[in-house]
């Protein structure tokens, strides 16, 4: 896979088998994403895939809460990890390339993946963007690390000389709406993430998971806390 380059920028297979022997456990920890996904997820759509599944925590997640869930990373040794914690699903965790997916054509209802394209160039995202179009029936969503939060950024940048996984590219609204727009009829971008704090991520870690419930306060919030998001959940609709 060919990746943008970078200071102590983590860019194979086997950097990331090393790098998830130290994380995998720990990123167990953090599930709200899963509830994200859930909050738009059509009833209808059943048959789920995670790229760049990494911990696979959100898909096992989903899996819990009624979906079909398949999970798909490029590291061995994180696939691995996952089929240990979780037997049962073994079956459906497989090592994959994000550019080449070993699927039929609209094979899945919705497919997703987070904070997977902040790694990549433009030129490798817009032919990701196609191959994840191609097998997605419905929908797809982005979620991206958000440029329009500074204070954010420069956290990110003030971590990424001593930690690699910290060295990663933003994305504005503008940015996402461009190049998820060459492969979907419609785009819908919803800022989430409020440092486990306040809004969606209140509702989550007060236990308080209901799709309908952390919807509405998507639909409530709408573009107003784009500032405060620590992420862009893009909704592309092909």
């Amino acid at each position: 896979m060919s990746q943008t380059t970078g200071p102590e920028k983590l860019t194979t297979a086997e950097e990331w088998d090393h790098k998830w022997q130290g994380i995998f456990d720990h990123y167990q920890n953090d599930i709200r994403h899963a509830y994200y996904i859930d909050a738009v997820r059509k009833s209808s759509e059943k048959q789920v895939l995670e790229i760049a599944a990494g911990s696979f925590r959100d898909i096992v997640q989903l899996t819990k809460r009624g979906v079909e869930g398949h999970g798909i990373d490029f590291s061995p040794e994180s696939v691995g990890m996952a089929k240990k914690l979780y037997p049962s699903l073994q079956d459906r965790f497989s090592v994959m390339n994000a550019f080449n997916l070993e699927y039929p054509d609209k094979h899945f209802d919705l497919t997703y993946h987070n904070g997977f394209w902040v790694l990549f160039s433009d030129e490798d995202i817009q032919k990701m963007a196609q191959e994840q179009a191609r097998i997605t029936r419905g929908r797809m969503i982005v979620t991206v690390h958000n440029a329009h939060n500074q204070s954010f950024v420069d956290y990110f940048d003030s971590k990424k000389e001593t930690d690699s996984l910290f060295n990663i590219r933003f994305f504005s609204v503008d940015q996402m709406q461009e190049i998820l727009g060459k492969v979907a009829r419609k785009v819908t971008i919803i800022p989430v993430g409020k440092g486990k704090k306040t809004h969606e991520d209140w509702l989550i870690r007060h236990g308080l998971h209901n799709p309908l419930l952390i919807n509405g306060m998507f639909k409530l919030s709408g573009q107003r806390y784009l500032e405060r998001s620590e992420r862009l959940m893009c909704i592309a609709e092909l």
